[in-house]
């Protein structure tokens, strides 16, 4: 869950293994900035791919247009704002569950705590190998702007 930002970000490494048709990928000019401190990176495209939430006696589902992002996460993608207006979504951070209204009443979808810190203890490790690995010239600019921000 992702109620901070607009995007709906995808990661390349998810596109890779769900095999999407390279066909189905629009050209993007989205730059995306704060993901990883300091860096800024271009979409590699956008697919538009169908959301569903439920089960198969009460699901929503939703065609959803999600920007390819070259980092590697944890995550296989990140809901947005764009998706939690789609779905009408109620969202408790705390207890880890995203509720909507389906066709035939409530559909909760349950976070699993003991997974989102394992992910978030992997995020801060490439963090900080990324950041380690900025002391080189490509990296500078975004070295003195992160420093100066401080």
């Amino acid at each position: 869950m992702d109620g901070g930002r607009s995007l709906n970000r995808i990661y390349s490494d998810t596109v890779r293994k769900m095999c999407i048709d390279p066909s189905r990928i629009k050209p993007s000019n989205t730059t995306v900035k704060g993901v990883i401190p300091g860096i800024e990176a271009h979409c590699l495209g956008t697919p538009t791919l169908e959301v569903v939430f439920g089960s198969p006696d009460n699901f929503r589902n939703e065609d959803l247009i999600s920007d390819i992002v070259p980092f590697c996460s944890g995550y296989h993608a990140l809901p947005g704002r764009t998706t939690f207006a789609r779905f009408n979504v109620v969202h408790h951070y705390t207890y880890l569950k995203l509720k909507m209204l389906g066709p035939k009443g409530v559909i909760t979808v349950n976070g699993n705590m003991e997974c989102s810190l394992r992910t978030e203890e992997h995020r801060a490790a490439l963090v900080a190998e990324v950041q380690t690995g900025m002391e080189g010239p490509k990296y500078q600019p975004a070295v003195k702007a992160r420093e100066e921000s401080k």
